[in-house]
């Protein structure tokens, strides 16, 4: 098989097969990607997130500040 996409190999290869040995297939693909690539959407902050979000912050606040100064003596 030369160059084929993933649609055109699931078209002619994976659609054909009855629906048990595809969703063995499906469950065979997904215990075989890397838990570090699979995104993590979860809606909590772990501590290196608090960390994180804490020192963009005072960065930004220090930014702020520091420009407020330099308006008010040049005024």
């Amino acid at each position: 098989m030369a160059h084929a996409t993933a649609e055109k190999f699931y078209n002619e290869m994976i659609e054909p097969l009855p629906v048990p040995e595809r969703l063995k297939l499906a469950t065979i693909i997904l215990e075989h990607i890397p838990q570090h690539a699979v995104i993590d959407y979860s809606e909590e902050w772990s501590e290196e997130d608090y960390r994180d979000f804490s020192a963009a912050s005072w960065a930004h606040i220090s930014r702020r500040l520091e420009g407020e100064e330099s308006d008010g003596q040049t005024g």
